[in-house]
């Protein structure tokens, strides 16, 4: 029988608004160096660059830090910051336009930063907007931008020629737009499956609580500790170990009686806890039903068994004592798993060990010979 395993988690990470958060700064680090040598180049002849070039990277460098370092005004800095650029790049375009001496040359000076500039703000828009938001936003700057630079064009020496390509630059905005919105689409289904797949996950986990953890102390329940048996026993060896350790409280019947069930119930979760910190990577610790208890311990040879039931045989009444005011021992059976054992016979042999350690006076351990 296969060793039940924890299932990796389906997904990890911050999600698709991570990976647009970190997008955008990856384009504020590539550009940045673009930005700047703009500057030192054309800046001394181009008053757009000059002036506008140096907001614009200090702009882009706190909006970077905000995407990394304060992620949760990310939304709103990204969508006032987008509203600021594109009213810039409008008037860049008519202001370098309006400049020209012809449209020729006005043309020229578009290309490429403005037109440009244009289609990465859609892009943003599309990262930061829901699909229909930024569907709407976009349309509407694409027709404005269109409309800023045809009008300002048909008023230069030789407009009447540009307007086509002006018409045209809008016409492929728009074909970008249908192309966002589709990979946005997509964008929409795999967040919505990485939904579904978190809620299954997080169903079959409980799932696996309910099947596997007892209700009431929260460790392993019998179904688990039978199915750890079972493979342990496929293990067990001379080079690996594995021993069992079985006890039962003492007298907890007149716990119940005396001092009601809800203290009883306070005493098995405070065992369990306490008997937990004994647990290791690739120990079980089980209720077994009522006060039973049951802690496999691979890896772990007969002698260190017993040393390990004569530590929580000490400290479960000391502990006790301590959290609730009730002094409750436990009598303890000592076995190791053989090749052959089912779960039923190693639980059998366990058990007899445990109930000869009562019969003895119990809080005292009982173990069975290593070679019996």
């Amino acid at each position: 029988m296969e060793r039940p395993a924890e299932r990796p988690d389906l997904l990890r990470g911050e999600g698709l608004a991570g990976l647009a958060r970190r997008v955008v700064v990856l384009g504020i680090v590539v550009g940045a160096p673009v930005i700047a040598g703009t500057w030192l180049k054309d800046g001394p002849s181009d008053p757009w660059v000059h002036w506008g070039y140096p907001p614009l990277g200090a702009v882009l460098g706190v909006f970077g830090w905000i995407l990394l370092r304060r992620p949760g005004w990310a939304l709103r800095t990204a969508i006032t910051i987008l509203v600021l650029l594109e009213a810039a790049w409008v008037v860049i375009a008519v202001g370098r336009i309006t400049q020209a001496s012809d449209a020729a040359s006005a043309w020229a000076s578009l290309i490429p930063t403005p037109l440009l500039g244009v289609v990465v703000c859609l892009i943003v828009g599309f990262l930061f907007q829901r699909t229909r938001t930024a569907l709407v936003h976009g349309a509407v700057y694409s027709g404005l931008i269109t409309a800023a630079v045809a009008t300002a064009l048909s008023q230069r020496p030789g407009g009447g020629d540009y307007l086509w390509l002006a018409v045209r630059y809008g016409v492929y905005l728009g074909v970008f737009l249908v192309l966002l919105l589709v990979l946005s689409r997509a964008k929409e289904h795999v967040t919505s499956a990485v939904a579904d797949a978190v809620r299954a996950e997080a169903t079959a986990s409980r799932m696996r609580d309910m099947a596997y953890l007892d209700e009431l102390t929260g460790i392993a329940n019998r179904r688990r500790l039978l199915e750890e048996l079972g493979f342990q026993a496929g293990l067990v060896g001379p080079e690996h170990p594995v021993c069992v350790v079985y006890f039962d409280l003492d007298h907890f019947k007149q716990v119940n009686d005396q001092l009601g069930h809800d203290v009883g119930d306070q005493v098995l979760r405070v065992v369990a806890e306490v008997a937990g910190r004994t647990v290791r990577d690739g120990d079980l610790l089980a209720r077994l039903g009522g006060e039973e208890f049951v802690l496999v311990a691979p890896a772990t040879d007969h002698h260190q068994a017993v040393q390990l039931a004569e530590w929580l045989r000490q400290a479960l009444p000391e502990e006790l004592s301590v959290a609730l005011g009730v002094r409750v021992t436990a009598s303890f059976g000592v076995t190791e798993l053989r090749p052959d054992d089912s779960a039923t016979s190693v639980l059998r042999r366990v058990d007899e060990l445990m109930y000869r350690a009562k019969a003895e006076g119990r809080d005292r351990v009982q173990s069975g010979s290593p070679s019996a």
